[in-house]
């Protein structure tokens, strides 16, 4: 059986079915500007800059690292105890042999 050869005879009649025009491709972190969005510089609503001195720079980044040692230290918890688990289990359903 031959392969069905590709015809060029297709028309463009104009139609629209789905409008894609707004459709952009996701930013790497999920939340770019869209398009008509951006205004000048100028016009843009500027927040209050924040100035901290360097006590406050020091607790800000020991407060961080405490969160995130914390969050670490109960993975580890949480991961030595199904590898009891795991263990115990394996230990009683062998000796039943």
């Amino acid at each position: 059986m031959a392969a069905r050869r590709r015809t060029d005879d297709f028309e463009d009649d104009g139609r629209i079915i789905a409008d894609m025009s707004a459709v952009e491709r996701p930013s790497f972190l999920g939340h770019a500007p869209q398009r008509g969005s951006v205004r000048p510089f100028e016009q843009r609503e500027r927040r209050p800059k924040i100035e901290l001195t360097t006590k406050e720079r020091i607790w800000l980044a020991l407060g961080a690292l405490k969160a995130g040692l914390t969050i670490g230290c109960i993975y580890v918890v949480f991961l030595g105890v199904v590898i009891v688990a795991l263990i115990t289990l394996w230990t009683t359903l062998s000796g039943t042999h």
